[in-house]
């Protein structure tokens, strides 16, 4: 049996109980629930236990007893209305659109729910005090937004209404061809009675009484199908211009918000209203900016309000999806009646022309009508009819960075600049507002950052947070969702990040591109952003790329940086784009090969002339590069080959600048999967930015793994070399053993090769080991006889490492003169060269020497100076072994006072 809703009598008895629980009464409640029980229909199930869960917090809630007894009379009258004008309907016979209302409504009551369950939280105790006048703020807020509910659910019913006039309407047409099939069928008896019998008479008497009876059927049918049809074409008529006379196009001014970091912003556009007799001002930029509690801000302003009063005018243009339903909003905000010219432009512009007072009108997000398909010439005659009146200054939101009609308006000067993201601070500020327990999280900036503090996307984050979920787990969620964390099934611009996101996706504008999609997609790869010099070869197959830049830039999708030689998007925006526009194959290999070029620049080292430059290049591309890589090794199209070289290479780069090893280590994962022939040199690279980490128990595997690697590829010389940094490592363990014969194995094989490079650096090396075991005579000769050889093969790099080293056990030889002396000059060269790790040791050495020759202070500037390349580096072990060294410093300082 089909589930259906309770009978009339049943809308009764919820009429009845509704009414009663208005007044106050315990036992309508169980009433209303009891009704609701009668029900097996889900979504009517869901909208009703929704509003009942509503009706039971708002009448326990402690503080605000009247805003919350006007949310359960709101709320009781919304569900007897949706309750009586379902009843007795079977599941099957609601129509969809009605299923639709009642499902937006749930969400409705949901959101109310949230804010209840918030306010019912803040009642208690000192609370209760503290959150007063925000707790009435958000009631109020509810229920406005249940009568918003209200009005559109009658206007859907109204539409309902009309559609079974035209369903009554088809079945009386029905009955008038029955009827006619009567009358066809009388005439034949007819015919038959004049050969009948003297019945005949009486019969005719009797079809007669039958006809006229048929004919004051069909009288009072054609009455009731012609007033069907009036109702019909009235609503129709509203329709036409999206039911104007409905409460639905609301224009009451909302409430001054409460907003964060914009102060200077609104001061300029709140100079240029009252400087300017008909100011012309458009606030832009991308959704969720907060372009509209701007503008609010802006009208709400004591000297704008002082200034114009109440005719201040707010025009929600998203419903003008219609130009006349944007002429008839614009009427309705300036309160101008009906007339009989049927011309409401030309009623509004007399009006205005005919006012002895200013106006200022707020033409609340004015994409819609701008976006209608065909129409834009249309609402650009609208807008420069209203700017041409001398007395009305105007407001325009409006997604995007371009003004509209800048043609015939004449826009005030100097425009305002697009909205952009809030800076860190008023981020913070505004989500601490909606969850203050939040306060003090150690990870809500970083957060915040995540979410390029973009304010829908705060506002949304924020009352996930006070609703119970921790900054921590926001965070993960994010990682893992993206944006799908943000959006609420039903919801809105206002409520939803995708929603938001979509809408300007649907503009005419990128719609209208056939690339701009496609561009955003590759774009969406490059945290970064993308350089304007590298872009066309990023994306070659892209020919219309220039187009489509202009288009997404002016629908505020892209943005570019200070010097504008880089695009980049907002972070919301990029997760959006890669979770519901993913980059295609093809385009997506373009965009890897761009990259894979790029990083064999990184193969350069410190000594040469183009490594600064180089490495200046690489820096800024250094999230892209990483971004690319990681995608393509993660994936099994991702290249292969091609792919572990460019990892190599960018890895030499990262080596010699912030040893990182996650594109490294992910390499040599996929070589180890693929048995790549570049392995072992992955694996040694590997080893040696984890030894410069001085992570040595990683580092030794990974070195013995290389070396067996080079010897199954019969490479001697690179195993030899295996082998001089496992010395090297073991002389850092204070394995000294180990570590000279280890070197002095690898220094043998060299020479026995003619490596004499390799021997060189071996021979170093043991002199590292002497200066360990403090040594400092035996390795100062060991030095001195390493950089000879350096020298005679012309190895600058090995030359200037000893020139480092030599300083350093100088130093310790107590010739602190010449140790000063050597370890300058060995860091300006290192620092010429761009090589910044070694030119920052050059500073602890200096720290080191300045410490034995007891000038403590000046010990202390170098190891400070050290602190901060070291960090910048981001070599997180020296750091703390220079953090380490200054408060050993400051302790000598103290006691030497």
């Amino acid at each position: 049996m089909a589930s259906s809703l309770p009978n009339a009598s049943g809308s009764a008895s919820l009429a009845s109980a509704g009414t009663a629980i208005l007044g106050g009464a315990q036992v309508s409640l169980t009433l209303l629930e009891k009704a609701v029980d009668g029900t097996n229909i889900p979504f009517v199930k869901g909208v009703a236990g929704a509003a009942l869960e509503v009706i039971k917090i708002a009448r326990v809630i402690q503080t605000n007893r009247e805003e919350c007894s006007n949310l359960v009379e709101r709320c009781t009258s919304l569900l007897v209305v949706v309750l009586g004008s379902l009843a007795g309907k079977a599941e099957g016979a609601i129509p969809d659109y009605l299923k639709r209302g009642v499902e937006r409504l749930t969400v409705n009551f949901q959101e109310v729910l949230i804010e209840l369950r918030i306010i019912d939280k803040r009642s208690k105790k000192w609370r209760a005090v503290l959150y007063h006048i925000d707790n009435s703020d958000r009631l109020k807020g509810c229920s406005e937004k249940l009568q918003w509910a209200m009005d559109e659910f009658q206007v859907t019913t109204k539409v309902d209404s009309c559609l079974k006039d035209l369903e009554r309407h088809e079945e009386l047409r029905k009955g008038q061809e029955k009827i006619q099939e009567s009358q066809n069928a009388l005439q034949v008896g007819q015919v038959a009675i004049q050969e009948g019998q003297v019945t005949l008479q009486d019969s005719q008497q009797e079809l007669l009484k039958g006809q006229a009876n048929i004919e004051e059927s069909i009288l009072k049918g054609q009455t009731e199908v012609r007033d069907g049809l009036s109702v019909i074409q009235e609503a129709m008529k509203a329709q036409s211009i999206g039911y104007a006379s409905s409460s639905l196009l609301s224009t009451v001014l909302p409430p001054d918000p409460k907003i964060f970091g914009r102060q200077e912003y609104i001061e300029k556009a709140v100079k240029l209203l009252l400087s300017t007799i008909g100011a012309k001002i458009a606030i832009l930029g991308p959704g969720g900016m907060g372009k509209t509690s701007v503008a609010l801000k802006i009208i709400h302003d004591a000297l704008v309000v002082e200034l114009f009063g109440d005719n201040r005018c707010w025009i929600p243009c998203e419903q003008a999806n219609s130009v006349p339903l944007f002429i008839e909003l614009v009427a309705k905000s300036l309160n101008i009646p009906s007339s009989s010219s049927n011309d409401r432009l030309a009623d509004i512009i007399a009006f205005l022309k005919s006012s002895k007072f200013l106006y200022v009108l707020l033409l609340d997000n004015f994409e819609t009508p701008w976006d209608i398909e065909g129409q834009q010439s249309n609402v650009a005659d609208v807008l420069t009819a209203i700017a041409s009146i001398p007395t009305v200054s105007f407001i325009i939101t409006m997604r995007g960075n371009q003004h509209p009609s800048s043609h015939t308006v004449n826009w005030t000067e100097p425009r305002l600049r697009s909205l952009t993201q809030l800076n860190l601070d008023a981020a913070e500020e505004a989500f601490l507002r909606i969850s203050p327990d939040a306060r003090g999280d150690p990870e809500l900036r970083t957060l915040l950052q995540k979410l390029d503090c973009m304010p829908l996307a705060i506002t949304l984050m924020a009352k996930l947070s006070e609703a119970g979920e921790t900054v921590s787990d926001l965070l993960e969620q994010w990682k893992s969702e993206r944006t799908r964390l943000l959006d609420q099934p039903g919801g809105d611009r206002r409520n939803s990040i995708e929603v938001s996101i979509k809408l300007s996706l649907d503009s005419r504008s990128v719609k209208g591109n056939p690339d701009a999609i496609r561009l955003l997609s590759v774009l969406a790869m490059l945290p970064a952003g993308a350089s304007l010099v590298r872009l066309p070869e990023m994306c070659p197959s892209i020919a219309g790329w220039r187009a489509a830049l202009r288009v997404l830039r002016g629908a505020a999708l892209l943005y570019d940086n200070a010097d504008k030689s880089r695009v980049q998007m907002l972070s919301p925006i990029q997760s959006y784009i890669l979770l519901h526009h993913p980059l295609e194959q093809g385009s997506l290999q373009e965009l890897r090969v761009s990259y894979y070029k790029l990083a064999p620049a990184g193969k350069t080292r410190p000594r040469n002339s183009e490594f600064k430059e180089v490495a200046k290049e690489l820096a800024k591309e250094e999230a892209n590069m990483e971004a690319i890589l990681m995608n393509a090794l993660h994936d099994q199209n991702g290249g292969g080959e091609e792919v572990i070289i460019a990892s190599l290479s960018y890895s030499k780069y990262l080596y010699h600048n912030q040893p990182r090893t996650e594109i490294i280590s992910e390499a040599v994962r996929v070589g180890r999967a693929m048995k790549s022939p570049k392995l072992a040199e992955c694996l040694l690279w590997h080893a040696a930015i984890v030894n410069r980490q001085r992570i040595f128990d990683e580092a030794e595997p990974l070195y013995e793994e290389a070396r067996d690697e080079f010897i199954k590829l019969g490479d001697r010389k690179n195993a030899a070399n295996c082998n001089g940094f496992l010395g090297a490592l073991f002389r850092g363990r204070n394995q000294y053993d180990k570590a000279l014969s280890a070197l002095q194995e690898a220094r043998d094989t060299s020479l026995e090769l003619g490596d004499v490079e390799n021997a060189a650096w071996n021979l170093l090396d043991i002199g590292q080991i002497f200066y360990k075991k403090a040594e400092y005579k035996a390795a100062y000769s060991t030095y001195e006889q390493a950089r000879s050889e350096f020298i005679n093969i012309g190895n600058h790099s090995g030359s200037l490492k000893c020139l480092m080293l030599l300083g350093a056990a100088l130093g310790r030889q107590g010739d602190h003169d010449a140790a000063q002396s050597a370890l300058e000059e060995a860091r300006l060269r290192y620092t010429e060269n761009g090589d910044l790790y070694n030119a920052a040791y050059c500073l602890w050495y200096l720290g080191t020497t300045f410490r034995q020759a007891m000038d403590y202070s000046l010990s202390l500037v170098k190891i400070e100076e050290a602190l901060e390349e070291f960090t910048q580096i981001g070599n997180l072990p020296l750091v703390g072994m220079c953090k380490t060294q200054i408060d050993e410093l400051r302790v000598l300082l103290t006691n030497e006072r």
